[in-house]
């Protein structure tokens, strides 16, 4: 059973039962069975993607894209990175063809093997074999079959000179060893494949999309002897910055502009993983016209040189190069968030071991985790009155128009993507330390320096810190069942969802074809437990 659900779009007029949520917005999709979603692209556009939300398919390899094109009444900032008309008439002709990339950590076993062994021997499934752009599912045979997956990338070995990352050993991928002695991937084989080729075909601006759908290692990004100029991100179009490098968190969009003014050659993407549990990469080629004397038919891509390169082999940005600073990604035109929250939400993410299995840690957001079996039974969307089984970390009570504030605590050592569905939300403030204030109006009247209240990020992904703080905030403006939670795969298997019903004062009535779906009932587990 399946659902798809599209990351970054706003389901217009409360119709969320086409979100694609299976447990919280519909009922997963039958073998063999079909449904069809309906979604308004009004005030809507950018590289958007798509990815199974009932269990782990997006992991091997189940997820697509939809570029939604801006509308021509779309203010756009490209006169604040020019003045020169004939610049600014090029970037906007690049919007007709854009480039994507899409980055994604691939591992050789399907996700369900990884999970069974995360239960029997304690494995946790940060290691991967290669990294693949542009790659997804080609056809419904086992994605471990050589036929079934489409994408350029290699898999590169541990380099020999590479022991140990901060203290602990690493294995031949690459990984640091599991604390526990699992072993999923013994050996290494390189491959030499080719990598992908981005064309420039002699434009003078190329627009290019990033999106990570891999969902565990963050990237950081660069393309050798270039500028590139952040646009737009999953929220829309902000005030431009010039870089060198950036981060594409997980499940993230990136929007930059290229001038592509450089001598006719290929030029290296880097795409390096930005982890301390594995050294991996992957690249792309940027292609300017041209010849090359003294290649062999069949001989493989030489792997770039790092010579050129404005980020170091772990993803640590080298001196002189300028790294995207996401607290300055101010919406274009300038949005004003409301300035007073009606409701706060405090929500730690956090973790407890599992009583029955020891390998299994319990995670969640509020209070209990979200067990992936859900996804299995009747959604809530269906009745917002009911009385849930407890424990549950479902959130009611969200009135129509009233202002929410989220403020997530993070007891965990690692950063961890937090996503809203159906909304973009401001980015008022994080911290690396605990929230010790009552809401963020206490805190904004004790160190006004932390919060932003002018024109704070506007996104769908932001960042928790590692052993810190998230502010963010939003406006109900319809009746939504949404969900806030984890977008790393471990902790959004492991429990750390929030579903809400928002605008529940208001609830919409349910198409009877929604509430009619083909289905299988499932009573809850004896134990509540993660993978029951």
């Amino acid at each position: 059973m399946a659902d798809t659900y599209r990351v970054g779009v706003r389901h217009k007029n409360s119709a969320t039962w086409n979100d694609g949520t299976s447990g919280v917005t519909q009922y997963p999709i039958l073998p063999r069975a079909n449904w069809t979603s309906v979604f308004n692209t009004s005030g809507d556009w950018g590289l958007k993607w798509f990815l199974d939300h009932t269990s782990t398919p997006s992991v091997d390899g189940m997820y697509g894209r939809v570029w939604i094109r801006p509308s021509p009444e779309r203010p756009r900032p490209y006169h604040l990175i020019t003045d020169k008309p004939a610049d600014i008439q090029d970037m906007i002709d690049a919007e007709e063809s854009p480039a994507h990339l899409t980055v994604y950590n691939y591992q050789h076993k399907p996700m369900d093997w990884l999970l069974a062994q995360l239960q029997g021997e304690g494995y946790d499934p940060y290691c991967f074999n290669s990294a693949l752009v542009n790659g997804m599912l080609a056809s419904s045979k086992r994605r471990y079959e050589a036929d079934c997956f489409e994408g350029k990338g290699r898999v590169h070995c541990k380099p020999d000179w590479l022991e140990e990352i901060d203290g602990n050993p690493v294995d031949a991928n690459g990984c640091v060893k599991q604390p526990t002695g699992a072993v999923a991937y013994e050996d290494c084989t390189p491959s030499y494949s080719d990598y992908e080729v981005i064309e420039t075909h002699n434009r003078r601006w190329m627009l290019m999309n990033f999106v990570n759908p891999g969902l565990e290692h963050p990237w950081r990004i660069s393309i050798d002897n270039h500028d590139m100029w952040v646009v737009a991100t999953d929220g829309g179009f902000v005030k431009p910055q010039k870089v060198q490098v950036f981060t594409l968190t997980n499940a993230e969009r990136i929007t930059v502009l290229v001038k592509l003014d450089q001598a006719p050659r290929d030029y290296a993407i880097r795409m390096h993983a930005l982890s301390r549990l594995q050294f991996l990469q992957t690249y792309a080629m940027l292609r300017y016209p041209h010849r090359e004397f003294g290649k062999m038919l069949g001989e493989p891509m030489p792997r770039p040189d790092e010579k050129d390169s404005a980020i170091e082999i772990d993803g640590s940005v080298k001196d002189g190069a300028i790294l995207l600073d996401k607290s300055e990604l101010h919406p274009y035109p300038e949005i004003v968030p409301p300035q007073k929250a009606d409701i706060t939400l405090r929500f730690r993410a956090t973790g407890a071991p599992d009583p029955y299995n020891p390998y299994i840690t319990n995670c969640s957001l509020n209070g209990s985790p979200w067990q992936i079996f859900r996804g299995l039974r009747t959604p809530l969307a269906l009745d917002p009155h009911q009385k849930f089984p407890e424990p549950n970390p479902i959130v009611t009570g969200l009135p129509l128009g009233s202002v929410v504030d989220i403020i997530v605590e993070n007891d965990l050592p690692v950063d961890i993507p937090m996503y809203k569905h159906n909304d973009p939300t401001f980015r008022l403030g994080t911290g690396d330390t605990k929230f010790d204030w009552k809401d963020v109006a206490e805190l904004q009247d004790q160190h006004p320096s932390l919060i932003n209240l002018q024109n704070p990020p506007l996104a769908y992904l932001h960042d928790l810190p590692a052993g810190g703080w998230l502010a963010v905030r939003w406006k109900i403006t319809q009746p939504a069942m949404t969900v806030f939670h984890a977008f790393r795969v471990r902790y959004f298997v492991l429990g750390m969802q929030v579903p809400m019903f928002e605008g529940d004062d208001h609830w919409p009535e349910i198409p009877e074809y929604v509430k009619n779906q083909p289905h299988v009932d499932f009573e809850l587990p004896e134990h509540m437990g993660i993978f029951d």
